[in-house]
């Protein structure tokens, strides 16, 4: 471990990161009356105690043991009375999820003191950075005015919270971390990709806002592969890498066969020490389509071909320069853009943090405050899987995290803790698990 991050130790472990989470939710101010029963930033603690438990419900929340009630106060630093479930959800049902959004700014900068985000830096020390959207609640009887309706053929109608959300990877680090989360609203359209795209156009506009000179270079799927998009991001500053398709850009692979005829592609072909035949072709200097002419892009095609014989091929246009020193970066990075899905959706929905469970969705903001909330404790969960020893090697120990949030759950319910380390050092205790 670089001794920069040894010394900045204290700061990412959980109990640290559980102060400054704490100390982000005094500075809002309460929606509510003066003497109400239930403290804003309390309540916010508790969401967030729930999700970072990965406790199943809210009413599975709210049964708590004696030991329990006291760790919540100890190591999550709930102050006053703990909300029940009913409590929380009209507390921030009232509670815009829009407070919530620089928070995930303020742990990006701590995340850079910290210089924990060296690692990721990639091309010219840019930062990766997927973008997609996700679906977090859907259903045919429960909606609100904020919900997006879909009307299937035999004129079904369904409601559903979805977002975008923006993190930070790379291809050779394992855990993301979440940049900024993105909610798509009923006026954004009716159609899933214009719904996704006029989100796109605010959550860009607000991370530029947020971190002004930030170098972000996006890695996107074809939705985003237009003109609209494109000149945005480019007017930031920011560099791109974007999947294509050729039913939907056909103007743009013409020209690229067109290219190869004229012997203006360029190609290299190699194999790594697996037997996998990586063959590559690429121009630089074509026109995105025929409506936007003014638009360059570099091209570039990839192709990888099993030793069994199967065969894999991807298309990206990118702002990068290529050529054959670049073309395996810029491929890498493409295909980083996955770890949107398979680290950070598929955790969420798969791993215990019940993503798309309804936790409650209330009639104005709950739905969507609920999930940041989650990717809140998503994003310290990720911080402490990146960083935090005694996490790792309890996660090494125990097998698997799932037998590690279920032995910090038996363990939170049984035993009082005046801090999360303790509680960590006592399950390495338990399990005979040797911590350094």
């Amino acid at each position: 471990m670089p001794k920069s991050l040894k010394r900045s130790q204290p700061v990412l472990k959980f109990d640290a990161l559980m102060e400054f989470l704490d100390q982000c939710f005094h500075q809002f101010s309460d929606h509510r009356a003066s003497n109400t029963r239930y403290r804003l930033p309390e309540v916010l603690k508790a969401a967030f105690a729930m999700f970072s438990l990965k406790s199943a419900s809210l009413l599975d929340f709210k049964k708590q043991t004696v030991p329990e009630e006291s760790n919540l106060k100890s190591i999550y630093r709930i102050e006053a009375e703990i909300p029940c479930d009913n409590q929380m959800r009209i507390t921030l049902d009232g509670f815009s999820a829009s407070n919530l959004r620089p928070l995930f700014a303020s742990f990006f900068k701590l995340l850079c003191e910290a210089g924990l985000l060296l690692s990721y830096r990639y091309w010219e020390q840019y930062l990766l950075v997927s973008i997609d959207g996700v679906e977090h609640f859907s259903s045919k009887n429960v909606h609100c005015s904020n919900c997006i309706t879909r009307t299937s053929r035999n004129g079904e109608v369904t409601y559903h919270h979805a977002a975008l959300a923006a993190v930070i990877v790379h291809p050779d680090q394992r855990e993301v971390f979440a940049l900024d989360f993105e909610p798509i609203i009923k006026q954004d359209g009716k159609r899933k990709n214009d719904c996704e795209r006029e989100a796109a156009k605010r959550l860009c506009r607000g991370m530029h806002e947020r971190h002004p000179k930030g170098k972000f270079l996006l890695v996107e799927d074809a939705l985003y592969a237009n003109a609209p998009h494109i000149r945005q991001i480019s007017e930031y500053g920011w560099k791109y890498i974007l999947n294509v398709k050729e039913a939907s850009h056909k103007s743009l692979f013409k020209q690229f066969e067109y290219g190869r005829r004229m012997g203006d592609v360029k190609e290299l072909s190699t194999t790594d020490t697996d037997g996998v035949e990586q063959n590559y072709a690429w121009v630089n200097g074509l026109s995105l389509c025929e409506s936007a002419w003014d638009v360059e892009v570099n091209f570039l095609y990839y192709e990888e071909r099993q030793p069994t014989g199967e065969v894999k091929r991807w298309t990206w246009i990118t702002n990068l320069p290529l050529r054959a020193a670049t073309v395996e970066k810029v491929m890498r990075a493409g295909r980083a853009r996955w770890k949107i899905e398979n680290e950070t959706f598929n955790t969420l929905k798969n791993q215990g943090y019940n993503f798309t469970h309804n936790y409650g969705h209330g009639v104005k903001h709950l739905a969507t405050v609920l999930a940041l909330v989650m990717m809140l404790a998503f994003l310290v969960d990720q911080i402490q899987q990146r960083y935090c020893q005694t996490f790792q090697q309890l996660w090494k120990g125990l097998g698997s995290k799932s037998k590690l949030w279920a032995a910090i759950r038996n363990v939170f319910a049984v035993l009082k803790f005046e801090s999360m380390e303790m509680l960590y050092c006592h399950i390495g205790y338990l399990y005979q698990i040797k911590l350094e």
